[in-house]
């Protein structure tokens, strides 16, 4: 079954050898992904839940963070990483449940809209992780 997640991962020479550059560039590209997904990911699907769309007790509201999964890789889920699984309905709500292909609910396609927001602003790379590597580096 699929789950409600949505994960970054930079490409490129870069982060594919270790380089002369400090240790800390790892950890400020870490940061500034995280604090990326933080406010532009969870924040905005959080935003997005409300009642009559999708919140009915804020039990989903409340489960959905991003973390770091590895180097250069952050998610965003509905509770997957802090709590070992998803929501069981975090699935319908998003609308990528198997029951939503027959039902007249489509789901509201939260983490969808959130991965869309910051595929579409190249810019938040920039501000996020450019402002990290900056404060890592001065």
């Amino acid at each position: 079954m699929a789950t409600p997640t949505t994960s970054f991962k930079l490409k490129g020479p870069m982060f594919e050898k270790p380089t002369q550059i400090s240790l800390g560039f790892a950890e400020a590209v870490n940061r500034g992904l995280l604090d990326l997904a933080t406010f532009e990911g969870s924040n905005r699907v959080k935003e997005q839940l409300y009642p009559g769309h999708g919140r009915v007790i804020g039990n989903l509201r409340s489960h959905v963070s991003a973390s770091k999964v590895r180097d250069y890789l952050v998610q965003v889920d509905a509770g997957e990483a802090r709590y070992g699984a998803n929501l069981i309905y975090s699935n319908w709500v998003e609308g990528i449940g198997s029951r939503n292909k027959t039902s007249v609910f489509k789901g509201y396609g939260m983490f969808q809209n959130a991965y869309n927001h910051i595929n579409n602003n190249p810019k938040l790379y920039e501000q996020y992780i450019g402002d990290a590597l900056i404060e890592a580096f001065d």
